[in-house]
């Protein structure tokens, strides 16, 4: 760690932010909260609002929002980087819609239905997956449905030949009446985050 606050722009750019001061760091939840910024690989955004991230078992890469933070409670590592498990959300407790991503990652290429229904089971429901392209080369299917008049989740398969990545997307409404809006407007963005999800290869050499 870097002693006092007098980190000029030179020596940030090539620091990791895990590195550098708080003070020093732009003022958005995805760097100040000290787990949350171990996850992020610079104080460039990668995009207005998003910053680059990389899993702690160096699986995959993606664009995280600035407004979001990493559960460090529920984060957790397999042996030898096969697994991991990562939850987050939003810290802003004055959202109409409050989504929860809860991600799952496993090492090795999937057979791709027997994923499909692994995931319908863990939803308790038929499950009917839409194809989705992605900035990558990496594959993206979800599945969306209405659990009741104020939570909706989106599911997702997530692959590529090193691994796959089960995730959940629960949107969670202040307000039932309004929910459905809310819900498509923030379906779409989340949509546009998970398209930038990269799974990358990361056996030991």
């Amino acid at each position: 760690m870097i002693a006092g606050c007098g980190t000029n722009d030179d020596e940030k750019e090539n620091l990791l932010p895990s590195d550098i001061n708080a003070e020093d760091l732009p003022d958005v939840p995805a760097l100040q909260d000290e787990f949350t910024r171990e996850f992020i690989q610079s104080i460039e955004p990668v995009r207005e609002g998003f910053y680059p991230f990389v899993s702690k078992s160096k699986s995959f890469t993606m664009d995280f929002p600035q407004d979001m933070i990493v559960n460090i409670e529920s984060h957790i590592v397999g042996p030898d980087n096969r697994s991991e498990t990562i939850t987050w959300g939003s810290s802003n407790r004055n959202l109409e819609v409050y989504p929860n991503y809860i991600l799952h990652y496993y090492r090795g290429e999937p057979v791709e239905e027997n994923s499909k229904n692994t995931i319908s089971l863990s939803h308790g429901r038929d499950l009917n997956f839409e194809d989705i392209k992605t900035n990558n080369e990496t594959n993206l299917s979800i599945a969306d449905y209405k659990f009741n008049e104020k939570l909706y989740s989106i599911a997702a398969l997530i692959w590529n030949e090193y691994g796959q990545i089960h995730l959940n997307v629960s949107f969670t409404c202040t307000e039932a009446n309004q929910c459905k809006e809310h819900v498509s407007k923030e379906k779409d963005n989340i949509i546009e985050i998970l398209k930038t999800i990269d799974v990358i290869n990361n056996e030991s050499k």
